[in-house]
């Protein structure tokens, strides 16, 4: 074989090495972007940096930092694990319910807990009810000192919570020993545009208890397929406010199941 030939060869043993190789870089992107281009309709924010608001916790004298329970921190843990997926690139922040000024809530929000605890929650709840009716909304039921979940139509979603609390702890299971248990919740996902500034957008993620919250952010990040397959073809990026079902067992979120979305009409 001549000199010719060899180079020949060489170089076209090269250039096919490349060529698949930036073929498959090329599928790559391809493939993320069909599978994450429904994620981003999905989270669709603003152009504005992005601000979660958690409860305000007891502080510990101590610290530097403001406290936040367990449940709250991997909530929030959750929804950023599914910003990364999108490549969020913009600036994100946090603040608890004590530290919010009038610029933060101009931001596109994350809104941590339902009003049981945050004041933040609170006040964009009533100001769901007013825009959006049919939204669901978080209301406390006094004779039984617990919260439940209500829609327009006036169902009302309560926590089993309760009552396996309640049953664990008469059966002689110390309440130490309750993480180790198994519990169900239901939770609440609502995204709208953000009532104190229509170019931004806010997302609440709430249980009726901890392990809700947590459920409804471990939504976004492991099964938000069930909250985009429920809307319409013409507003997966809407607005909308979704009931999901949770089940915990031994310090981890079990199932997720979305029980029912409502598209919020302009």
């Amino acid at each position: 074989m001549e000199l010719r030939d060899v180079v020949l060869l060489s170089a076209g043993f090269v250039f096919s090495v490349v060529a698949a190789l930036v073929g498959a870089w090329v599928q790559r992107k391809f493939d993320r972007y069909r599978e994450m281009g429904p994620l981003n309709r999905l989270l669709n924010f603003g152009a504005d940096q992005l601000l979660f608001v958690f409860p305000h916790r007891d502080e510990t004298p101590e610290a530097i930092l403001p406290r936040t329970s367990t449940e709250d921190f991997l909530a929030m843990n959750n929804f950023i694990s599914a910003l990364l997926r999108i490549a969020w690139s913009r600036k994100v922040g946090v603040r608890d319910t004590k530290r919010v000024t009038d610029s933060d809530r101009r931001r596109n929000l994350v809104i941590i807990c339902s009003p049981k605890s945050n004041k933040l929650s609170e006040d964009f709840q009533t100001e769901l009810r007013r825009r959006h009716p049919s939204a669901l909304y978080f209301e406390e039921d006094r004779r039984k000192h617990e919260w439940c979940i209500c829609d327009g139509d006036g169902a009302r979603y309560r926590s089993p919570s309760w009552a396996q609390e309640r049953q664990y702890l008469s059966s002689g299971v110390p309440r130490t020993d309750l993480p180790s248990q198994k519990f169900e919740d239901y939770a609440v996902i609502t995204k709208t545009e953000n009532p104190w500034n229509t170019s931004a957008m806010v997302i609440q993620v709430a249980g009726i208890r901890g392990i809700g919250t947590w459920g409804a952010a471990e939504c976004i990040k492991k099964e938000w397929r069930q909250l985009y397959d429920h809307l319409p073809t013409d507003a997966k990026d809407g607005e909308f406010s979704a009931l999901v079902r949770i089940e915990y067992d031994n310090c981890d979120i079990t199932a997720i199941d979305v029980r029912r979305v409502i598209l919020l009409g302009g």
